[in-house]
């Protein structure tokens, strides 16, 4: 692993949102390097509207440094220096945030970082606080998310094809990233997500009840991770109906903004046999992961979901679940322990398939599938990556 260096990670969600890959992989690399999670940038017109609310009070006192582990320190950037396009402002509150940053960064003995970027709206980030080597990690193809205005997907294309060529080394998560991003920058390499497998293996073993479940009949049939516009919630329904004597356990926050995907969900809390659950706190996914019988992959057919690499696949398949997706690419790859079928009437079929099997030599594999997928794969993976790089730079 990668050791005695300092990591600045600029996240685009907060420390206590949703765990995903950098949560993961920032935590390990803690263990032998300082850590500086990132929290982001505040918008001045978010500050606004919470100030006209009333929700800023107390907010002034919260700490701007959080240590989580050792090694491991979350950044809270301060709400007094907002984004924003308007000068003078926006020079103003570009170097109060700067100054602040670099604080931090002197508090925790961090000097020439490793600047990690995951956004294209981040391009504006290198250079300013003296990195020794700049990632720039792709987990999604962001011009494929709901929320994206089509008049703006040129200019995030542009961005990020600039950001791209100007990093020292490129991350991927998925292949289909690696065909559409990997043409700019000769060192762009594939490394897909993994799993915290003795957490899930255990889960399996150990078979504790989340008191949230307890009363939810058997069979459970589960998605666990974040509801939104890439979950084909129509195709939740049509399970929920095609099985009305199962449970459908559905964990994770909600986030739907289209229409129609808001209408499903609702629609979705009034069966009696669905249980919506919402976000559950990171260390806990793994009991709910354990306490279902099959785990699905209900995921719509578009650029967003064809460029995924879902981190509940080894999560399901390292608490041994059967596992039933939709044709996508990344879940081909495993298809041979997954069910990869069409939507509609193949996956209510398939789920059928997965509830009555008993095959222990089947389960078996698909842990052992998973646990040739974990985090610490990854991290050795990536830190290997940094070290090559970091030598070319400095024979250079």
């Amino acid at each position: 692993m990668l050791r005695g260096k300092g990591i600045l990670c600029f996240a685009p969600d907060p420390w206590e949102a949703l765990w995903r890959n950098r949560h993961q992989l920032m935590s390990l690399l803690a263990e032998q390097n300082q850590v500086l999670y990132v929290e982001p940038r505040p918008y001045l017109r978010s500050v606004v509207r919470q100030a006209r609310r009333g929700q800023l009070f107390g907010q002034g006192r919260v700490p701007r440094l959080t240590t989580v582990q050792p090694g491991l320190h979350v950044y809270h950037p301060p709400l007094y220096a907002p984004l924003t396009g308007r000068e003078p402002l926006r020079s103003l509150t570009d170097g109060l945030r700067k100054a602040s940053l670099r604080r931090a960064m002197r508090q925790v003995g961090i000097e020439r970082p490793i600047t990690w970027l995951f956004r294209p709206d981040m391009d504006d980030v290198p250079g300013r606080y003296g990195e020794c080597l700049l990632i720039y990690h792709i987990v999604d193809e962001y011009t494929g998310y709901a929320d994206v205005d089509p008049a703006r997907v040129e200019e995030i294309r542009r961005r990020e094809r600039a950001l791209i060529a100007r990093a020292d080394l490129v991350l991927v998560t998925s292949r289909g990233l690696l065909e559409s991003k990997g043409g700019v920058n000769p060192n762009t390499h594939w490394v897909p997500n993994g799993v915290d497998y003795e957490r899930f293996a255990a889960a399996a073993r150990e078979q504790v009840e989340p008191p949230e479940l307890v009363g939810v009949p058997h069979p459970r049939i589960g998605y666990v991770g974040a509801l939104n516009d890439k979950i084909d919630t129509g195709l939740l329904l049509q399970v929920a109906d095609a099985y009305p004597q199962a449970s459908l356990v559905l964990v994770g926050p909600v986030q739907m903004l289209a229409a129609v995907a808001q209408q499903e969900m609702a629609a979705l809390r009034e069966r009696p046999n669905v249980r919506v659950l919402g976000a559950v706190p990171g260390q806990r996914v793994a009991e709910f992961t354990a306490a279902c019988d099959v785990g699905l992959l209900p995921y719509r057919q578009n650029a967003w979901t064809q460029n995924i690499h879902p981190l509940k696949m080894y999560e399901y398949l390292a608490c041994g679940l059967p596992v039933v997706s939709t044709d996508i690419a990344a879940v081909r790859e495993e298809q041979a322990v997954i069910r990869v079928v069409g939507d509609g009437a193949d996956f209510v079929g398939a789920i059928a398939e997965a509830l009555a099997e008993q095959d222990e030599a089947l389960r078996a594999e698909r842990q052992a599938r998973a646990a040739r997928n974990t985090w610490r794969d990854r991290v050795e993976r990536i830190s290997t990556l940094i070290e090559a790089t970091l030598r070319k730079r400095d024979a250079a």
